[in-house]
């Protein structure tokens, strides 16, 4: 593939808590570019005993067989009747149903058709559709299988920034029932979940090796650290690899998704987000972090 040609979708990948929200709504300023949220169309791979969530695919094949028609409409049925509010019940509330049956009914009925069309109502009239599901890390092969002329960004952080941003989800979600007599003590139970987010790291750099490998020109890695430090300089360099003209108005942004800040009420980006770990991380914790990920750590430029 020709490295230097513009991409036919944008995928945002990475953990949970990279920056691939404020990637894709910087994405999305451009008039070229139009990205929805989190199709979560692949499911999520989970550490430490606990089984993989299941994706929307899987939702959708449960339902009805997309190659029948009485299959599609089951299909855009269930879509339709989502009450919690997200990427699918969105496109329920912004396109016609009719509209939405006709456009499926028109396709090859495969589940790669299925994801485009609904790419295609977040997209609307610019030229280059896409979404952002951190979990699509682990499907980035399959994601440049259906669409060839893809790009890839993998947002990246320091996972102790990703671990005390992800923290109250942590101490909220469902767990196996060992780590359940863990959370009885605050710090053991940190020793957990922080063992979560270092193993599922690590995981993250091997995948990032191996798709630099595998697809020069398609994959590029963005830390966190510098799109919040030196965001021109960050995304001139994206806007170089998608082959996309760099716009001013992806500099306007307002903090959007921060755990410790009001929602879209600073301008601009958050730099404090890069050490504001260090403010809650036990000093226990930074120590575990070192043990199982030093290498890393340093290879990538994070100080210990």
């Amino acid at each position: 593939m020709n490295s230097m040609s513009q991409p036919s979708h944008i995928f945002i990948v990475g953990l949970a808590r990279t920056g691939t929200t404020l990637t894709r709504t910087i994405l999305d300023s451009s008039d070229r570019i139009g990205l929805g949220g989190e199709a979560m169309f692949f499911g999520d791979k989970r550490w430490l005993g606990l089984k993989p969530r299941e994706g929307y695919r899987h939702k959708f094949a449960h339902v009805g067989d997309l190659k029948t028609d009485a299959g599609v409409r089951r299909i855009v049925d269930y879509i339709y009747s989502i009450r919690q509010d997200n990427y699918w019940s969105k496109i329920a509330k912004k396109v016609d149903r009719a509209e939405f049956m006709l456009k499926l009914l028109a396709t090859d009925r495969s589940e790669r058709a299925l994801l485009d069309l609904a790419m295609s109502f977040y997209a609307g009239n610019k030229p280059i559709r896409g979404e952002k599901t951190p979990a699509n890390l682990y499907a980035v092969r399959q994601l440049l299988e259906w669409f060839p002329q893809a790009r890839i960004i993998h947002a990246f952080r320091d996972p102790r920034a990703v671990y005390i941003s992800n923290k109250r989800k942590y101490e909220h979600r469902a767990l196996p029932r060992t780590s359940t007599l863990a959370r009885k003590t605050k710090l053991l139970f940190e020793f957990y979940a922080t063992l979560d987010v270092a193993l599922a790291w690590r995981h993250a750099i091997q995948l990032h090796r191996e798709y630099q490998r595998d697809y020069p020109g398609q994959y590029t890695l963005s830390k966190f650290e510098d799109l919040v430090t030196q965001p021109e300089g960050t995304l001139q360099k994206l806007c170089k690899f998608l082959d996309i003209p760099f716009q001013q108005c992806m500099l306007d942004q307002l903090v959007v998704n921060s755990s410790f800040l009001p929602k879209r009420q600073q301008a601009g980006f958050d730099k404090a987000a890069v050490d504001r770990w260090r403010q809650y991380l036990h000093p226990m914790l930074n120590r575990w972090f070192i043990f199982w990920c030093k290498r890393q750590l340093v290879e990538f430029g994070y100080v210990l």
